[in-house]
């Protein structure tokens, strides 16, 4: 679980008409400006821009009757995380020890952890490399404060995002996953948010925890996350949108960190069961355009483009997409290995002989 609100969902059209589904909190700060805010001395946030538009910032928490809510905890966006822990402290709150265990494996998390931030739950590999920590109090609240890297130092982070877990309602989603830093499923799983053509994605998991995310449009596909895998899964399209997979189901998520809502309808949820492709395994071989000296040859999980120039790196095969028997799809060209001596293209429906 990297929870921390860290987090995003789909471009475009997907992102339309998706609003959050918690009622947060709002907490006055000094005005934020809408372009990306540097730290200052202090944890005060300072706009890249000379123009601040002086409105509310939201802060996000998923209980209004919580003894200690967001807006009593003073937290502001920006401010030195061990100013933040200290004050957190101070009101009640202990470092959460149950649950998740830290993910020792990470070397930002071991950091954290050996320097006294018993705390910190994981880090994100990518993105803004946002690292999870939790506190409980005597309610048996959750608090999750969500913090990035300052001035490029691992142990002095500031404060991004933080929230209260309660339970959940059709009015309230909290992000909650106890398989954070597991994958759910190795393999290639389908889902749609909307229902409609051109608006399928697919999530592919190698043995290795590389994970692929693709939006398939009607005429292309488009890579919309390409590295480690982490739960939730931050898009790197720079929407701050992302995903979030729990008990068999893919959640569609605000850039807030929280589940979106009005995908299929005002008020509906977004989220999607997860499919099993049932396109067949690709095939180890070379792949040819047609009419080119471009090829791409495919051997186990692996595979790499060649030309008159020669051969380039091998990489993983779940970036590829199997359309059928001997054809591959990689987001640009199709791909296929044509019956032995013919000539022809390769198309999205298969070869093509030359006429």
């Amino acid at each position: 679980m990297i929870a921390g609100a860290m987090f995003t969902s789909l471009v475009g059209a997907i992102a339309t008409g998706c609003t959050s589904s918690a009622t947060p909190n709002v907490q006055q700060g000094n005005g934020v400006n809408t372009n990306t805010p540097t730290q200052t001395v202090g944890g005060e946030l300072e706009n890249n821009s000379s123009t601040r538009v002086n409105q509310a910032q939201k802060v996000r928490s998923s209980t209004k009757n919580s003894a200690n809510r967001v807006a009593k905890l003073d937290l502001k966006e920006g401010m030195p995380y061990q100013k933040a822990r200290d004050l957190v402290i101070q009101q009640g709150w202990q470092p959460n020890l149950q649950g998740d265990a830290p993910n020792l494996q990470d070397t930002s998390v071991k950091e954290l952890f050996d320097f006294g931030y018993e705390e910190v739950k994981d880090c994100s590999g990518t993105g803004i490399g946002a690292c999870l920590f939790e506190f409980t109090n005597k309610a048996g609240e959750l608090l999750s404060i969500s913090a990035t890297i300052a001035d490029r130092s691992n142990i002095e982070r500031v404060v991004w995002r933080w929230w209260i877990e309660k339970g959940t309602n059709s009015n309230q989603q909290t992000l909650v996953s106890s398989e954070q830093g597991k994958p759910p499923f190795i393999g290639t799983r389908l889902f749609n948010f909307l229902g409609g053509n051109g608006t399928g994605q697919s999530i592919a998991i190698a043995s290795d925890g590389t994970t692929i995310v693709k939006l398939h449009g009607k005429f292309e596909s488009s890579v919309q996350y390409n590295g480690k895998f982490s739960n939730p899964i931050i898009l790197q399209d720079g929407s701050g949108l992302g995903l979030l997979l729990k008990d068999g189901k893919i959640y569609s998520l605000t850039s807030d960190g929280q589940i979106a809502k009005g995908c299929k309808g005002e008020g509906t949820v977004c989220e999607s069961s997860l499919l099993e492709a049932s396109s067949p395994p690709i095939a180890d071989g070379f792949y040819i355009l047609g009419g080119t000296d471009q090829g791409l040859e495919v051997k186990g999980e692996q595979y790499r483009y060649y030309d008159e120039e020669g051969k380039k790196e091998w990489r993983p095969i779940s970036e590829l997409n199997s359309i059928k028997e001997n054809l591959v799809f990689d987001g640009k060209n199709y791909w296929c290995i044509p019956p032995r001596r013919e000539i022809g293209v390769c198309s999205e429906n298969g070869w093509i002989p030359a006429k």
